[in-house]
């Protein structure tokens, strides 16, 4: 259900759209990123003073808002080393649907830097891996932003350490954390779960809890950052509410929520956004909670 929602294009990015607004998502992330990220990039530029440029690999590029603010992290840390000043950027991205990758490539075109150099490439990851094999790059930084949750988490960490990853590269990811959208979520795959104290989860782990598994099965180490804000849901209760209706659909990965869900999952499910939201100051806020995670060798 998840990944054929995203593969709605236009729809799926106004619905994101709504609920960035509703989060101050892009910021946060970006904020999260700017508070460890460079002091990771710095441990990197020993072993890149001898190339020609610093390579980033993207998966799940989406419209390229993320990694444009990657990109200047990266270019702001290499300014700072005497060593790397000049190094060209070499960012690749990977995005599956067209829709955000023709927004990506209109960035692309409106993006001058002498540093940069992008290439963009409209394709699953899987269907990237094949070709990538046949190739003698390696990537010091390979970041997933909200995009490993459509992949097989394993068999991509597995082939990003092994085929793609620097020996001193990081893989760098934004993942989502128990809240109110996970729980929402949840709930449209498994109708019959609540919430409720002491009632069983119908999932034992989630993406972050696998991804930290299978880390220590391999021998690699992670390191996590958390951060929680809030989410306007005040809106989601208006039927007539367009913002609502977009946030609504986002949040429950479908379109037309309020028109196509039966209606006792429709009811359960706003009183599941109702128990795990507050009042404050006339709104009704959520949680919002993600972890940015580096696995390395």
């Amino acid at each position: 259900m998840l990944s054929s929602f995203v593969s709605t294009g236009e729809y799926y990015y106004k619905s994101f759209d709504a609920m960035k607004n509703k989060t101050s998502e892009f910021f946060k992330n970006v904020e999260i990123m700017r508070d460890h990220m460079p002091s990771m990039i710095q441990k990197l530029l020993h072993s890149v003073q001898d190339r020609t440029s610093f390579n980033i690999l993207s998966v799940g590029s989406g419209t390229g808002d993320m990694d444009l603010e990657i990109f200047k992290i990266v270019k702001d840390e290499l300014q700072r080393s005497q060593g790397c000043h000049q190094m060209k950027i070499f960012n690749r991205g990977i995005e599956i649907n067209k829709y955000p990758c023709d927004l990506y490539k209109a960035a692309i075109k409106n993006f001058n830097d002498q540093q940069a150099d992008f290439d963009l490439r409209h394709q699953s990851f899987e269907e990237y891996a094949k070709e990538s094999t046949m190739e003698q790059l390696k990537f010091d930084v390979i970041h997933f932003i909200h995009s490993i949750y459509y992949v097989d988490i394993e068999a991509v960490l597995k082939h990003c350490i092994e085929n793609e990853l620097q020996d001193n590269g990081r893989l760098v990811f934004i993942v989502e954390r128990p809240d109110l959208i996970s729980s929402v979520v949840k709930k449209q795959r498994f109708p019959d779960w609540h919430g409720t104290p002491g009632e069983k989860n119908p999932e034992s782990l989630e993406t972050a809890e696998k991804m930290f598994e299978i880390a220590e099965k391999y021998g690699w180490r992670h390191e996590i950052y958390t951060h929680e804000y809030s989410m306007d849901v005040t809106e989601i209760f208006d039927p007539q509410s367009i913002e609502g209706n977009l946030l609504l659909d986002f949040i429950t990965h479908t379109e037309n929520y309020w028109g196509t869900a039966d209606k006792k999952l429709l009811q359960e499910t706003l009183a599941l956004i109702e128990d795990l939201s507050t009042l404050k100051d006339g709104k009704r806020l959520g949680e919002k909670k993600e972890s940015l995670i580096f696995i390395y060798k």
